[in-house]
């Protein structure tokens, strides 16, 4: 990060709360960022889910301190709050509250208030605040769950945000029209971490060691952007293969799809998925192709490249921008099956050199020092 500290603290409001196993772009830029200044992350859950791990005295996880600088809480949906604006307005309010009233005990000053959600934009006059910092890594109007004013409600975040941060280039795109000083940082990767995949004394969980090679693995979100059809298949027309899904399902009582070869392991820990990553044969981004995957840099692109892990994908126009020349893109289901065969045979000796180095420029310290530095210039 850079050597420059600006002196502020930040307030994070998110909608997606801090946990050890989806660590995605809010969590990774606020660890990163807290080396410098105090932060309070403040998130939600689903009511169902909070209720469940309240019953088994699970709550810790809800609340806590990533390090001495950074505090985080998570708080639990008003009921039937995604199908009521004005729940939802509710919701909001009481993570605004809870933000508040953590600020005031930490002794906050020069407040930088940093959303990355756009309801948030509905309680900005609660807050004093010097900028605001708006960090889009979503198409938001593509979720089925998102509330159904979510666009306007975005429209006036992009034009009362002081700086923009966009997760892609075609993000970017759709948000610099109503907000010039839109900046685009696809997705990073904590790359020394993910290249434990590559190390001979890194083991393999013991839940997908017996799994039958070649295995074709996914991290991530199991939620309604992964093509199940796609990965059905990849599954019948390849019985010998197996599909390892990880990650916890988002918006599904349980996973849509069911065959012999598919594995569904459930949500791991960020801290262990070089285990999995190393059990992988071929790493998959099997998304279906909608308006809302045409607007996505994922996460997981870079951090299985620094596991030196060969990668078929969809094709996702942000990952053939940034990606095409280590990427196998593939753009029908058979297509997809001979993108495999193809890394799983793949006779260039330099492949895997080739994909580590694409992933060491891509590391999170580097994206938030250049926010920092974007945002002091803002002065």
């Amino acid at each position: 990060m850079n050597e420059k500290k600006t002196d502020f603290d930040i307030i994070c409001l998110s909608h997606l709360k801090w946990e050890k196993t989806l660590f995605q772009r809010p969590q990774q830029i606020m660890r990163q960022l807290s080396k410098n200044h105090k932060i309070i992350y403040i998130s939600h859950c689903s009511t169902k889910e909070y209720l469940a791990n309240l019953f088994k005295g699970n709550l810790g996880e809800y609340r806590g301190k990533e390090n001495d600088n950074l505090f985080f809480m998570t708080i639990p949906f008003l009921p039937f709050a995604r199908r009521s604006r004005f729940l939802q307005r509710m919701t909001d309010a009481i993570c605004v509250r809870a933000a508040k009233r953590r600020a005031k005990r930490m002794g906050f000053s020069n407040i930088l208030l940093w959303l990355y959600y756009p309801t948030y934009v509905n309680h900005l006059k609660r807050f004093r605040y010097e900028k605001l910092v708006y960090d889009c890594m979503d198409l938001f109007r593509g979720f089925t769950a998102s509330v159904g004013n979510v666009q306007d409600i975005e429209n006036t975040l992009l034009e009362k945000a002081d700086i923009v941060f966009t997760g892609g280039r075609s993000l970017q795109k759709s948000k610099e029209g109503i907000n010039p000083k839109t900046h685009c940082f696809p997705s990073g990767v904590e790359y020394d971490h993910f290249f434990k995949a590559t190390l001979p004394d890194t083991p393999v969980p013991e839940d997908i060691r017996n799994i039958g090679h070649p295995i074709l693995g996914y991290f991530g979100a199991v939620d309604e952007r992964i093509d199940f059809d796609l990965i059905g298949h990849v599954c019948d027309q390849r019985p010998e293969w197996s599909v390892v899904f990880l990650g916890p399902l988002v918006g599904f009582d349980q996973i849509p799809l069911k065959r012999p070869n598919f594995h569904h392991l459930g949500k791991k820990d960020y801290a262990d998925l070089p285990g999995y990553l190393k059990a992988f044969d071929v790493c998959l981004m099997p998304f279906v192709i909608s308006e809302l995957t045409l607007h996505i840099s994922p996460t997981k692109t870079p951090e299985y490249l620094s596991g030196g892990k060969p990668v078929v994908s969809t094709p996702i126009p942000d990952v053939i921008a940034d990606y095409s020349d280590v990427v196998e893109i593939a753009r029908t289901p058979d297509e997809f099956i001979a993108g495999v065969e193809r890394v799983m045979g793949d006779s260039q000796g330099d492949l895997h050199e080739r994909i580590r180095k694409k992933a060491e420029t891509k590391s999170w310290e580097y994206i938030a020092g250049e926010m920092e530095r974007l945002i002091s210039e803002r002065d």
